[in-house]
C-alpha cells in the first residue's frame, strides 16, 4: 500500500506549476512523502505485518492528497472554480504527521536494513529446465509418438501449480518439427469463448485471414477442419475447464487413421475422463519428491553456481513444506534467490510458511503471499496491475510498462536511464522471482510478452481486492457495479452484451479505465463520471465519432482509442498524455494527426495501429520532443531531417511512403538511439524505391521491410551495421543484376541477392525472407552471418536454393521453410544433412500448405 507514495511524489514535482507557486503546504507534503519513503525502506520485510494498520493509514492519506491535487489541477485547466485547495491540504498535512509519528516509533524499535537485494541488478539463476518430470515425459513422449494410427485424446490432470503446463510445453516443442505436419497451442480458462478459441487455433496454423473474423462460429471450425484434414497434427488444448467447451471443438478435428494427436491440460479429471471415454487413459501429475523438489529449489535459487552445504538442512526444510508442487517452490526460489543467502534469513523464511500446501490450490497461498510480501514497495504496483488483464492472456510487455509509468509507478534509476528502462528492470526482476512466465523474448534478451499463472493472477485479484487497487471482471449487468465504486482501477473484460447506462457506477475517483480483450459491442461511454482518470484504454471498442467527453480528461496519460474520424485539434488540452494510441477505420484510410499534436511535450508514445498517419508541422516546425520513444506508422510526407532533429530520443520507428523523394533522409545522423525500424511503402506506386533515400544509425537492433523494392547494394549496406541482429524481408522485390554502363541493351535479368563484402551481418540472429521474388542468392563467404541462429523462409516461390555457406555457420540451429519450393526445402534439408554428419545439431522445421 506504500506503494501510492511514489506516484504522489511524481504528481507533484511534474504539476507544481499549477498548485500555486511557492505554496508552503505543498513543499511541505513533498517533504513529509518522501521522508515516508526513506522510512519504509529502514524496515525489515519479516517485520512488516507490524505495518498493515499503518499501511492503509498510509494509503489512505496519499489516495486523498492524489484526489485534492489532481482534482485541483482538473479544475484549472477547465477554469473551473476551486477554493478548497488549502483547505483540503491542511487536512491531508495533519494525517502524514499522524503517520509519521507511529512510522519513527515503529523504525526505533526496527533499526535493521531490510536484507531483500533489487532482483534488477542480479542475473537469473535459473536454466528453466523441467525438474522430477523424467518419468511423465517418457510416458507421454511414447503416447504422442506411438503407433496408434487412430486421434488419440491426451489428458493431464493435476491441481493448480503441479506443472501440467511446463510438462506439455516441454512436450510439444520437441514434438513440433520431428513426428507432425503441423502443430498449434491454444489455451481455453475458464471463461472460455468458442469463436475466440478457433481463431486463435486457426491464427496458429497460419490460415488466418481478415474474410474469417466476419464469418460465422460454424464456418470457421470448417475452416479448421479443412486445414486439418489429411495431415498428421498435434493440437495442445491448455487449461480447459468444461466438457462443454470440448463439446464444442472435437467435431472440428478429423480422425484419418494417421497418428494425429490432441493433448489436453485440466485441473478436472471429470473434462478429462468425458474427453477420452475412459479414466485409465488420463495422465494425472504427481508432487515432487523430496530430493526433486530441493533440486529445483537449488536450481532456483543458484543456478550453476555450488550451493553452501550448511544451507542444505533448512533448505530442505523449505522445499518440503512446499508440497512437491513447482509452482510454489519455483516462487519460493524466486523469493530466496534475491534475498541474503544465509542459514539464519532462511530460518525465518522456513518458520513462516506452512507446511499445508498439497491438499488444494488455495492452501498454498501462503507461499505466494509471503513472497508478494517481499517485494520491494515500488514493485508491488507493478505486480498487481498485471491482474488487469484476463485469465491466461498473453500480455506485451511494452504495453504493460506504457501503463505503469502512466500511473507513476515507475520511478527513475540513478544512473539517469529513462522510465522504460526502469520499468523494464521492474518486469525483469518480476520474471526473476517467478512470479512472471515469459512466453516471447526479444532478440536482446528482453521480455516481449508474458503471461501470469492462475493462482497468482488469484493473489493479485485477492490483494488487489483488500487494497482498492483494481476491479477486474467481465463487464455486464450482473456485476458491474459489484465492489467498484471504490477501486482506484477498473479492468472491464467486455461481454456478448454491453452494460446498460442505468447500471453504470459513479466512480469519480477511478484512476483506470481499461476495456481489455474481444470486442462484443459499442460500450456507452462512462467518462463524464471519470473525471480523474490517467489511463483509458478502450482501443477494443469501436467510436464512430470522437467522444468530446475525452476532452475533459486533463489527466490522461494514456489513451488508446478505435474511431471513425480523426483526431481533433483540441486533443492538445491533454497535456499530460504520454501515450497516444490510435487506430482509424477503415484501417486502409490514412489520415493526419493535427500540428496541435507537437505541443503535448510529455508524450512518449505515438502509435497508429493498421493506418498510417501524417502530420503538417506548424509553420514547418515543431518543438524538441525530447521524451518522444516510440513514432510508429509515420507516412514520410513532410518527414524531413529538420524534424528529426526534434525527436532525438526516438527508439522505435515506422515508415511508410507513397511519395516520391527527393532528398536524403538522414536517420543516421539524428537518431543515434534507434534501435527497431519498420519501413514500408505503397505496393502499387514508384515510391518503392525509397530505401535508397534513407540512412540508418548504428545503433538500430531490428529492420523489417514490407512491399518495398530492395535496390542493388541495399544489402551490403545494412550488412554492414554492426548491431543488427533481427531482419524480416516481406512481400518485396529484389533488383536484378546491376546494370553497366556499357551495356546499350541489356536485358532484363532475374532478382539476386549477391553477398560479395567479407564479414556482413556480423551480429545477425534472426533471418525472415517472406513473398519475395527472390531467384539467386549466393553466398561463398562463411565469414557471412557468423551470428546467425534462425533463418525463416516462406512463399520464396522462385529462390533455386538457400546458399550453402549459411550451413557452415556454427551458429545455426533452426531453419524454417514451406512447401512452396522444393527446391528451397532440398537445400533445407542438405544442410541439416550435413551438420548432422559434422556433429552438429539443427532444428529443421517444414511446414505443409
Amino acid at each position: 500500500m506504500a506503494y501510492a507514495l511514489e506516484s504522489l511524489v511524481q504528481i507533484i514535482e511534474q504539476d507544481y506549476h499549477y498548485l500555486i507557486d511557492n505554496n508552503p503546504q505543498i513543499e511541505s507534503l513533498l517533504k513529509k512523502t518522501r521522508f515516508l519513503k526513506d522510512l519504509l525502506d529502514k524496515i525489515s520485510p519479516l517485520r512488516r505485518k507490524k505495518l498493515n494498520v499503518l499501511e492503509v493509514s498510509i494509503r489512505d492519506a496519499s489516495h486523498k492528497a492524489e484526489d485534492v491535487i489532481e482534482s485541483h489541477i482538473r479544475d484549472q485547466i477547465l477554469s473551473f472554480s476551486s477554493s478548497q485547495l488549502l483547505l483540503d491540504l491542511k487536512d491531508v498535512l495533519e494525517r502524514f504527521d499522524s503517520i509519521i509519528e507511529d512510522m519513527s516509533k515503529m523504525v526505533e524499535a526496527d533499526p535493521e536494513p531490510s536484507p531483500a537485494v533489487d532482483a534488477s541488478s542480479l542475473p537469473p539463476s535459473s536454466k528453466n529446465r523441467v525438474v522430477g518430470f523424467d518419468k511423465d515425459l517418457t510416458q507421454l513422449r511414447e503416447r504422442l509418438i506411438g503407433q496408434q494410427s487412430t486421434l488419440q485424446i491426451i489428458p493431464i490432470v493435476g491441481m493448480g501449480g503441479s506443472g501440467k503446463t511446463t510438462l506439455a510445453r516441454t512436450l510439444y516443442n520437441d514434438s513440433l518439427s520431428k513426428h507432425f505436419d503441423t502443430c498449434a497451442w491454444i489455451t481455453v480458462s475458464q471463461e472460455y469463448n468458442i469463436r475466440v478459441t478457433l481463431l486463435t487455433l486457426l491464427e496458429r496454423l497460419r490460415k488466418l485471414t481478415d474474410k474469417m473474423h466476419h464469418e460465422s462460429d460454424e464456418k470457421l471450425g470448417e475452416y479448421v477442419h479443412k486445414t486439418l484434414k489429411g495431415r498428421r497434427y498435434l493440437i495442445v488444448i491448455d487449461d480447459i475447464w468444461d466438457t462443454r467447451a470440448w463439446d464444442l471443438m472435437r467435431r472440428f478435428f478429423p480422425d484419418e487413421g494417421n497418428r494425429s494427436r490432441i493433448m489436453l491440460t485440466t485441473r478436472e479429471l471429470g473434462v478429462a475422463t468425458y474427453a477420452t471415454c475412459s479414466l485409465g487413459n488420463t495422465h494425472k501429475m504427481n508432487p515432487l519428491d523430496d530430493d526433486s523438489s530441493w533440486e529445483l529449489l537449488v536450481e532456483k535459487v543458484f543456478g550453476e553456481e555450488v550451493f553452501p552445504n550448511d544451507m542444505e538442512g533448512i533448505g530442505r526444510e523449505i522445499a518440503k513444506k512446499c508440497g512437491g508442487l513447482p509452482l510454489a517452490i519455483s516462487v519460493m526460489g524466486g523469493l530466496l534467490s534475491v534475498s541474503e543467502r544465509t542459514v539464519e534469513f532462511w530460518d525465518l523464511v522456513e518458520k513462516n510458511v506452512s507446511s499445508e500446501v498439497a491438499k488444494h490450490d488455495l492452501q498454498f497461498s501462503n507461499i505466494l503471499s509471503l513472497s508478494y510480501n517481499y517485494l520491494p514497495y515500488h514493485m508491488k504496483p507493478c505486480f498487481l496491475y498485471v491482474g488487469a488483464f484476463p485469465e491466461d492472456y498473453e500480455i506485451r510487455a511494452s504495453k504493460i510498462i506504457k501503463l505503469w509509468i502512466a500511473e507513476g509507478f515507475v520511478k527513475p534509476l540513478a544512473n539517469n536511464s529513462s522510465l522504460e528502462d526502469a520499468a523494464e528492470a521492474y518486469l525483469k526482476a518480476l520474471v526473476d522471482r517467478n512470479f512472471l512466465l515469459v512466453r516471447r523474448q526479444e532478440s536482446n534478451g528482453k521480455v516481449k510478452t508474458f503471461s501470469i499463472h492462475d493462482l497468482l493472477r488469484e493473489l493479485c485479484q485477492k490483494e488487489s481486492g483488500e487494497d482498492k487497487f483494481l476491479w477486474s471482471k467481465k463487464f455486464d449487468d450482473q456485476n458491474i457495479t459489484e465492489g467498484v465504486e471504490t477501486m482506484r482501477r477498473v479492468s472491464a473484460h467486455p461481454s456478448s452484451q454491453p452494460p446498460k447506462m442505468k447500471s453504470m457506477p459513479t466512480t469519480p475517483l477511478t484512476r483506470s479505465f481499461l476495456c481489455i480483450g474481444f470486442p462484443s459491442r459499442e460500450l456507452i461511454p462512462m467518462f463524464l463520471y471519470l473525471g480523474l482518470l490517467r489511463v483509458l484504454d478502450v482501443f477494443e471498442l469501436e467510436f464512430y465519432q470522437f467522444p468530446a467527453e475525452i476532452l475533459q480528461l486533463v489527466n490522461l496519460r494514456y489513451l488508446a482509442l478505435t474511431c471513425h474520424t480523426a483526431l481533433p485539434s483540441s486533443i492538445s488540452k491533454l497535456r499530460n498524455l504520454q501515450t497516444l494510441i490510435i487506430r482509424r477505420l477503415p484501417s486502409f484510410r490514412a489520415f493526419a494527426l493535427p500540428s496541435q499534436v507537437w505541443e503535448m511535450t510529455q508524450l512518449r508514445h505515438i502509435k497508429s495501429k493498421e493506418t498510417c498517419i501524417w502530420f503538417y508541422p506548424k509553420n514547418g516546425k515543431i518543438p524538441l520532443q525530447d521524451k518522444l520513444h516510440t513514432l510508429s506508422n509515420l507516412q514520410m510526407y513532410g518527414f524531413t531531417n529538420q524534424v528529426l532533429e526534434k525527436i532525438p530520443n526516438v527508439r522505435k520507428l515506422g515508415l511508410s511512403c507513397n511519395v516520391s523523394m527527393h532528398s536524403v533522409v538522414d536517420l543516421g545522423d539524428y537518431l543515434n538511439k534507434l534501435e527497431k525500424l519498420k519501413c514500408s511503402s505503397d505496393w502499387t506506386l514508384p515510391t518503392r524505391d525509397f530505401l535508397s533515400y534513407l540512412t540508418f544509425p548504428p545503433s538500430l537492433l531490428k529492420l523489417t521491410l514490407s512491399f518495398c523494392r530492395i535496390p542493388w547494394g541495399f544489402m551490403t549496406t545494412i550488412g554492414s551495421l554492426p548491431n543488427l541482429k533481427r531482419l524480416k524481408i516481406q512481400h518485396s522485390d529484389f533488383q536484378g543484376a546491376e546494370w553497366k554502363p556499357n551495356e546499350q541493351e541489356a536485358e532484363p535479368t532475374e532478382p539476386e541477392w549477391e553477398l560479395t563484402e567479407e564479414g556482413v551481418f556480423p551480429e545477425l540472429e534472426f533471418l525472415q525472407l517472406e513473398d519475395l521474388n527472390l531467384v539467386h542468392w549466393t553466398a561463398d563467404d562463411i565469414s557471412c552471418f557468423v551470428s546467425l541462429k534462425h533463418l525463416v523462409i516462406r512463399y520464396c516461390c522462385s529462390l533455386k536454393a538457400i546458399p550453402f555457406a549459411i550451413g557452415e555457420s556454427e551458429s545455426l540451429e533452426k531453419i524454417e521453410v514451406d512447401e512452396s519450393n522444393p527446391s528451397v526445402v532440398d537445400s533445407a534439408k542438405e544442410i541439416e544433412k550435413e551438420k548432422l554428419e559434422s556433429g552438429n545439431e539443427i532444428e529443421l522445421v517444414i511446414y505443409s500448405g
